[in-house]
C-alpha cells in the first residue's frame, strides 16, 4: 500500500519550516488565517497538479507566488510504499512550480544545514542525498500525473516507474474526484462509484519482462563459469584454480 505520509514546508507560504504528518486520520481546526486552506491546497496539488483548480480566489496571490516566494522555497511530499519511502520535491524553476523525485525517505539535512540556512542550489541538495537517486526536473504537469498514478504508457523514463501511488492508464477521474472532495463539490455516491469504475484497468498489471530478461540473459554462462572453480579432476585437483595461480605468479614475476 502506498500513501502520502508527510508534507513539509520550507520557506513556503510564509512558513519558515514545518513538518506535518499525515499518516492517519487528520483533523484540521483553528481560527481564520492560521493556514488550514494553505495546507489543503498544497495537499490537493500533490493529487491533481492543476493550479487552476485549487480553489484559490482570483484576488489572492497565485500558487507559484504564494508557495514559492523565495529561490529557496520548497514543499516536500513524503510517500510511503511497501518497502520504503520516496519524496516529491516541489520548487520553482523558470517561474513555475516543478517536481523532482527522490528515492529515499525525507531528511531535513537535504535542505537545511546545521546553522539553519536553506540552500537554493540543487547541486548542494544532490551532494547531501548520500547516493540516493534524484530525478531530473519534471515541469509538465501531465507527465507528473502519469508518474504519480502509474500510467506507464505515458512515462518515457523507466526509472520513474517506482514513484507512483497507483497503477492505472485511465486515472484521469481519480484526481477529479479527490479535487471534488477537497473543494466540497459533487460528492454523491453515484459519482464516486462511477469514478472508481472508470478508473479501473481491464489490463493486467504491467510487468517489465525486458528488465528480467536482461538480468538472466547470461545466467547459464555465469553459473558454469563459477562451477569451474569447484570442479576437480581424477587426482582431486581443481585445474581452473591451478591455472589461475600460475597466471598470478607470472604476473607478479612480470612486475618484478
Amino acid at each position: 500500500m502506498r500513501f502520502l505520509n508527510k508534507i513539509v514546508f520550507v520557506n513556503s507560504a510564509h512558513v519558515r519550516y514545518a513538518e506535518i504528518n499525515l499518516n492517519g486520520n487528520v483533523h484540521l481546526i483553528g481560527t481564520q488565517g492560521v493556514g488550514k486552506s494553505t495546507l489543503l491546497r498544497a495537499l490537493l496539488f500533490f493529487y491533481n497538479a492543476d493550479k487552476q483548480k485549487l480553489g484559490i480566489p482570483k484576488e489572492k496571490k497565485s500558487f507559484d507566488d504564494f508557495y514559492f516566494e523565495l529561490s529557496n522555497s520548497y514543499v516536500v511530499y513524503e510517500v510511503v510504499r511497501d518497502e520504503s519511502a520516496f519524496c516529491v520535491l516541489l520548487s520553482k524553476a523558470n517561474g513555475r512550480a516543478c517536481f523532482r523525485f527522490i528515492d529515499a525517505p525525507y531528511c531535513k539535512d537535504w535542505l537545511v544545514d546545521a546553522s539553519g540556512e536553506v540552500t537554493a542550489e540543487f547541486s548542494v541538495i544532490r551532494s547531501r542525498l548520500a547516493g540516493s537517486y534524484m530525478s531530473p526536473v519534471v515541469d509538465r504537469y501531465e507527465t507528473y500525473r502519469d508518474i504519480i498514478y502509474g500510467n506507464r504508457q505515458g512515462i518515457v523514463r523507466k526509472e520513474f516507474y517506482k514513484f507512483s501511488i497507483a497503477e492505472s492508464s485511465r486515472y484521469q477521474n481519480i484526481p477529479r474526484s479527490i479535487q471534488n472532495v477537497f473543494l466540497n463539490s459533487k460528492l454523491d455516491a453515484d459519482f464516486i462509484k462511477e469514478t472508481i469504475i472508470q478508473s479501473m484497468d481491464n489490463e493486467s498489471s504491467f510487468i517489465n519482462l525486458g528488465y528480467f530478461r536482461h538480468q538472466v540473459a547470461e545466467f547459464q554462462q555465469e553459473y558454469e563459469d563459477i562451477g569451474l572453480w569447484f570442479t576437480k579432476n581424477k587426482r582431486g585437483e581443481c585445474e581452473t584454480r591451478l591455472n589461475a595461480d600460475k597466471v598470478v605468479n607470472i604476473y607478479h614475476t612480470l612486475l618484478q
